[in-house]
């Protein structure tokens, strides 16, 4: 699948997802689902540059974020930067790429705004180490 069509496909469930936002039982609160996000995952302007690999994988994962929000019932960790709060759920999940099923740990951060409110801010994976070959 083209990087084109994968970012019409994720808009699409994003669009979605942001008409009807996840309740958290780890954060018990309802989790606003808006552009900031969404900016941060494709690397627009303003957020850190993303390769195309990278924007590719966390797209994907999109659906994944939603579940884990919903069903996560622990905060991983909380860190704190310029006295925003930015909160980790984790979850192992059995992902399809390519057609092939792996296990993989996604994190979902949740960002607090000045006002105390939730957003999803972005979802990633572990990345695969690739073992050097002696």
């Amino acid at each position: 699948m083209s990087m084109k069509a994968v970012k019409i496909e994720a808009w699409k469930f994003y669009d979605k997802w942001r008409n009807k936002p996840p309740y958290s039982p780890a954060l018990k609160a309802t989790i606003r689902i808006s552009r900031k996000g969404w900016n941060h995952l494709t690397g627009a302007a303003g957020y850190k540059k993303r390769v195309v690999g990278d924007v590719y994988r966390r797209l994907k994962l999109l659906p994944y974020a939603d579940e884990i929000i919903k069903t996560s019932t622990t905060i991983q960790n909380i860190v704190t930067k310029k006295k925003i709060k930015y909160y980790a759920l984790e979850a192992v999940v059995e992902v399809e790429q390519d057609g092939k099923k792996s296990l993989r740990k996604i994190r979902v951060i949740i960002q607090q705004d000045k006002s105390g409110q939730f957003i999803f801010f972005s979802v990633m994976d572990k990345k695969r180490r690739r073992r050097k070959k002696n």
